[in-house]
């Protein structure tokens, strides 16, 4: 026997040792929590965990009506959801025929038989013994197999049919009773059709039930004469020899009864559903087909209902197959996951397109995708299971409110909240009555208004917000002041005349934003060099001069020093227009820069080394009046810039290379200029987004995504930082400026 045709695979738990990380998880009802995790960081699975201890918490199942006409998992939940008997979480079921939308294996509530379903006779099919998921008369959940009897009694005799209410295939021997989809058998010619009259309405078909009635007609073989089904009765509809032979004894007027049965541990069950295979029993892997066939290897979307040891917990598991997103499994691939969280026994249903998972969000009742379904839009199923709350409407008990801005707050700053939501103690929601929330803050250093509230005294406080029993807190921090306030965009000189605007950043100790009111931030000048608008808009005086522009919040101004130039650009070749005249002119009036003996800067000029070395050297106002000795090879003391190379290399901005030597002409790469800076500044954190060409192995890798984090570098249009190219005058300027203003 080769491996391809076992049918029972037990295998190890390849998925106990494996990752799986939740990415959310919170109850939706007091006996149901919907969770999602990422397995192995390649799969993400759904659940929806269900405790039948819980005395308001019931399994069920939903079907369309009529039973063909399909509907999206969500849309059959929310049609069975309503007061008392919300369905908080669902998952798809049955496998179907996707010609006629029915079913295809057997379904029931309580004993009353919805569909009577197949067993296929070849492993390589999901279901070739009769096993069923279902709540049994006790209230605990099962996955076993069943035997399903459907049976004749004519002259004493026994006959076994093969289904009930279902298309007859070859071979078969079919009973239809009134509960069939349609009112006639239709059945093909090839074969016979006894109809039986009881005399009595048959207003159901049921597990337990007996029928006896008299044959009032026989369609014989080879007639194409449309059989109905009567409402008092049922019919026999046979084909094939075997079946033609049990028959043939049955006359007009003979005494035919029906008996319908299931085993006694699934007599009288909430209901069940049969399906399959089977993927764990006792704990452990235990897959009822052929794991080799096709529809077992593929890795697509999975569903599965997994239950506990003591059959009180029942799981609805979803796997997705969603390109880009989440990786399916194969069968052997989802058995292993499920015998890795500890279930003990589990059950395939349909998957692929039609794996979909609603629940009910915090805030709302109606049940909404929780998944991600392989196929653009949910696709239409026969059938669901449904996790039930019948838990009443109870007093509030649990609140959410966000904040329109979270931070540090300046005296006299408001901040309003919203209330997303009021759930009572079964998490069902409540209509929200503005009039019964109150907010108070435990120090007095906020006041409350509506939902606003605005903070009034320096000082650490908690802002607590009650509805009824339902209770959230948070803490807030009230200052005078912030801790850094920066004017942008810096502009040393500027030219009489123009107008620039000017903002104003405020941030705590850490770097992150303050929250003030607009109005709060006032802007002012000093000296006869222009004003400035509410909004930062200053327009430069006509005539030259020095004085500065303020920023105050609280009890903090930042001045910014202006000189008013007499328009003469920064470097004949640095018109005012120029892309990074700001910039370039921020470093020249501070003496960084000096430019070319005939008054030029050359921008596109590539930097070298020693130039880098002696701007640096300025920038960090070192002593270079004394060289000291030689510390790199190819720099001795007759060197022009001796003093500025071993005062930069002495605090530690910058490094020779391996074998001693400083490359003094060399060309400064970006990526040199990079940890040239990320150094001298003690630059720390890097960017998400990584540049497509400074790859992990690259040795300025982490320089590279530091600047990106602080915004020095935002890399060209394709993402590119080209960290081998040399660096120009321009270039190097605009980084040193933003290195000196972050």
């Amino acid at each position: 026997m080769t491996a391809a045709a076992v049918s029972l695979i037990l295998a190890v738990p390849a998925g106990a040792s494996a990752k799986t990380q939740t990415v959310d998880s919170y109850p939706v009802s007091s006996g149901v929590t919907y969770s999602h995790y990422t397995h192995s960081g390649s799969s993400h699975i759904n659940t929806v965990s269900v405790d039948l201890n819980d005395p308001y918490t019931k399994l069920d199942v939903g079907i369309p009506s009529p039973l063909a006409k399909r509907e999206a998992t969500t849309t059959l939940a929310n049609r069975d959801s309503r007061d008392g008997n919300r369905v908080v979480g669902a998952v798809n079921a049955s496998f179907f025929d996707m010609k006629s939308g029915i079913p295809m294996y057997l379904i029931s509530q309580g004993n009353e038989i919805i569909n009577g379903g197949v067993i296929s006779s070849s492993r390589d099919f999901y279901v070739s013994k009769p096993i069923a998921f279902g709540v049994m008369k006790d209230g605990r959940a099962e996955i076993d197999e069943f035997n399903f009897n459907v049976g004749i009694t004519h002259a004493g005799t026994n006959l076994q049919m093969t289904g009930l209410n279902r298309e007859r295939q070859a071979g078969e021997t079919i009973i239809f009773t009134p509960q069939h989809l349609s009112s006639a058998t239709g059945s093909n010619e090839f074969g016979i059709e006894i109809v039986v009259d009881t005399g009595s309405p048959v207003d159901s078909t049921y597990y337990g039930q007996q029928l006896t009635g008299k044959v009032v007609k026989v369609r014989d073989y080879g007639s194409k004469e449309k059989v109905t089904i009567p409402k008092t009765g049922f019919v026999i509809s046979a084909h094939g020899e075997k079946a033609l032979e049990r028959m043939k004894g049955i006359r007009m007027g003979d005494s035919v009864s029906l008996d319908l049965s299931i085993d006694s541990k699934w007599m009288d069950s909430s209901f069940m559903l049969a399906s399959g295979p089977m993927l764990l029993r006792d704990g452990k892997p235990y897959i009822t087909m052929n794991t080799g066939n096709w529809r077992a290897t593929a890795k697509t979307a999975r569903t599965a209902i997994a239950i506990s040891k003591d059959k009180k917990k029942v799981d609805l598991v979803t796997v997705d197959n969603k390109s880009g997103y989440s990786n399916g499994m194969t069968l052997t691939q989802f058995a292993n996951y499920l015998a890795a969280q500890g279930y003990d026994r589990a059950i395939n249903f349909d998957g692929g397109g039609s794996t979909a998972m609603g629940i009910r969000k915090h805030g709302s009742n109606t049940v909404q995708l929780a998944n991600r379904t392989t196929e653009s839009s949910q696709r239409k199923v026969s059938a669901i299971v449904e996790a039930i709350s019948t838990a009443p409407i109870s007093d509030p008990a649990h609140i959410s409110v966000s904040r329109g801005q979270v931070g540090d707050m300046l005296v006299g700053a408001s901040v309003p909240m919203t209330v997303n939501y009021v759930l009572d103690t079964y998490y069902n929601p409540l209509k929200v009555d503005s009039s019964l929330l109150t907010i108070t803050a435990e120090n007095g250093k906020a006041t409350a208004s509506g939902t606003t509230i605005t903070a009034t005294e320096a000082g650490e406080d908690r802002i607590n917000i009650r509805y009824g029993e339902a209770k959230q807190s948070f803490p807030i921090k009230v200052v005078d002041a912030p801790a850094k306030l920066t004017i942008s965009p810096v502009a040393s000189s500027i030219e009489p005349g123009s107008t620039k605007r000017f903002t104003a950043t405020a941030t705590d100790a850490t770097g992150k934003p303050v929250i003030y009111a607009p109005e709060q931030l006032t802007w002012s000048v000093t000296g006869n060099i222009g004003t400035i608008t509410e909004s930062g808009t200053f327009k430069a005086s006509k005539t030259p001069g020095k004085g500065s522009i303020n920023a105050t919040l609280g009890t903090k101004t930042t001045s910014m020093a202006i000189d008013l130039t007499d328009g003469t650009p920064a470097f004949t070749d640095i018109p005012a227009n120029y892309a990074y005249y700001n910039e370039i002119r921020f470093l020249k009036d501070l003496g960084y820069i000096k430019g070319d003996i005939d008054g030029k800067f050359n921008p596109g000029q590539t930097l070298s080394r020693e130039h880098a070395a002696v701007i640096l050297s300025r920038v960090f106002n070192l002593d270079t009046s004394v060289g000291g000795a030689q510390q790199f090879s190819d720099v001795p003391t007759t060197h022009r810039y001796f003093n500025e190379i071993n005062a930069i290399a002495s605090a530690n901005y910058v490094g020779g290379k391996g074998d001693g030597s400083f490359d003094p002409a060399g060309e400064l790469t970006r990526a040199q200029m990079a940890a040239i800076l990320v150094k001298a500044y003690q630059l720390s954190g890097e960017a998400p987004n990584k540049f497509k060409d400074v790859p992990t192995s690259h040795w300025a890798h982490k320089q590279v995504h530091i600047l990106a984090k602080h915004g020095i570098t935002t890399g060209n249009e394709k993402g590119n930082f080209e960290p081998n190219k040399s660096v120009n005058r321009a270039q190097f300027s605009a980084f040193l400026y933003r290195s000196i203003n972050q």
